[in-house]
């Protein structure tokens, strides 16, 4: 076969490719059985891990299995290597049909495909690296996606992709002219596409998932299909098409909430009507206005990454930092370095303190938790977590961690515990206890 150019077609982009998977689903036998069962039915070594995202990196000839428990306790994660396009359509095949015989799946269950390109059908062997990603958010069509699967759309692991802002609000848009350095857009794992995955020469396609996806098979190996079709035409064209200029200004005026907030912070009400902002617990307008251009963007983050549809932001300027009270976001993608007193999340926490807060289907990492916080169904990586609080079927690990409350169910993985540490049905699996 030819070298890969921008005249190729279907049959030759798609042959010239290599898929690796990332399998969540439940199984019917222990970790042990289903290794033995799988490498069986792929004719694949698999080499199980005792912990979520090890450090062994799978290849083509050996995989590897781990528990995951993005999903709770019992979640299992079949990592391939990337092996060529026809082989891993057969192994998706495969293993689905197996996931539906011999186990079963969630809707916190997905399937990632990390896609990329044989080298040796490759003139520039990193073109993927290189490859434009706002003309990739631009041609790429994730109506597909929610289309096939719709319980996909307000996942907080696939955000949306079509999220591109300006980087200077006094920004014009002009037809003549789009420069990749005017924008920003995606740059976390949270996105339906993981462009942090680009460095190394693939993008990982999170969209796809939910309850009983083992039953789509065809629609898998269609959207594997425009999934490779769709990158390799981002890879191999740079230029911007009057489409591709439509769709920037269609995403820009979706997001336009943001930019006239960014721009003067009375819009918050207007789009936000159950918001408050308040600097040092005060409402006074010339307050307020004085820190704007301090606080603008991390406030914009809390809204749109954050999710925040109602509650109190006031923003220490003693500690400058940002705290929210009575908060409530049941899609939550980011929320970064922030102080949480009586909230409600669903979502991804990092870097914050939290106080009388209800956490659930979360992942919360490096935080601190206090005033009787309670958090089910979640991950908890490297946090102090009070004695005050409870842990509900959580996942909790991280050396570094500390955890004086009282965990119900779920898995203790590591971390440091003292004499006040209350473990009801949990599974301890390495505990260092500490002075209390």
């Amino acid at each position: 076969m030819s070298t890969l150019n921008r005249l190729s077609n279907k049959d030759s982009i798609l042959n010239a490719s290599q898929v690796g998977v990332e399998f969540e689903f439940y199984s019917n036998y222990n970790l042990e059985e289903t290794k033995e069962r799988l490498s069986s039915l792929l004719g694949r070594k698999i080499q199980v891990e005792t912990k979520a995202h090890s450090e062994f990196q799978p290849s083509a000839e050996v995989f590897k299995m781990e528990p995951d428990m993005s999903g709770g306790k019992g979640l299992i994660e079949l990592v391939t290597g990337a092996i060529p396009y026809r082989n891993a359509r057969i192994m998706i095949i495969k293993m689905l049909g197996w996931i539906e015989e011999h186990g079963y799946t969630t809707e916190r269950s997905s399937i990632h495909l990390n896609l990329s390109f044989q080298k040796e059908y490759l003139e520039d062997k990193n073109i993927v690296s290189k490859m434009n990603t706002l003309k990739f958010i631009l041609e790429f069509n994730e109506d597909q996606v929610y289309k096939l699967f719709p319980n996909r759309k307000d996942s907080i692991y696939a955000k949306s992709i079509k999220w591109i802002m300006p980087k200077n609000e006094s920004f014009y848009f002009s037809d003549n002219s789009i420069s990749i350095n005017n924008f920003s857009y995606p740059n976390t794992k949270y996105y339906g596409v993981n462009f942090d995955k680009k460095i190394k020469n693939y993008l990982e396609f999170r969209y796809i998932g939910g309850k009983d996806y083992q039953k789509k098979k065809d629609d898998i190996l269609y959207l594997l299909d425009r999934f490779l079709l769709q990158m390799w035409k981002a890879c191999s064209i740079s230029e911007f098409t009057d489409e591709n200029k439509f769709e920037l200004k269609r995403i820009l005026n979706i997001n336009l909430p943001y930019r006239e907030i960014l721009a003067n912070w009375k819009n918050i009400k207007k789009h936000f009507p159950k918001i408050d902002l308040m600097i040092d617990l005060q409402e006074h307008e010339t307050i307020i206005k004085m820190q704007w251009d301090r606080i603008k963007n991390k406030i914009v983050s809390i809204l749109s990454l954050g999710g925040l549809t109602e509650g109190i932001i006031n923003y220490d300027s003693d500690l400058s930092r940002i705290q929210i009270k009575d908060g409530k976001s049941n899609v939550c993608y980011e929320l970064d370095g922030v102080d949480l007193v009586d909230c409600e999340i669903v979502g991804n926490i990092f870097n914050s303190n939290l106080y009388g807060c209800n956490i659930e289907r979360s992942t919360l990492e490096v935080c601190n938790l206090y005033q009787g916080t309670k958090v089910k169904d979640s991950k908890i990586k490297s946090s102090y977590v009070h004695g005050s609080c409870t842990a509900t079927n959580c996942y909790i690990f991280g050396r570094d961690g500390i955890f004086k409350g009282k965990a119900i169910g779920g898995i203790f993985r590591e971390g440091m515990i003292d004499n006040n540490t209350r473990f009801d049905g949990t599974e301890v699996v390495v505990s260092k206890k500490i002075n209390s």
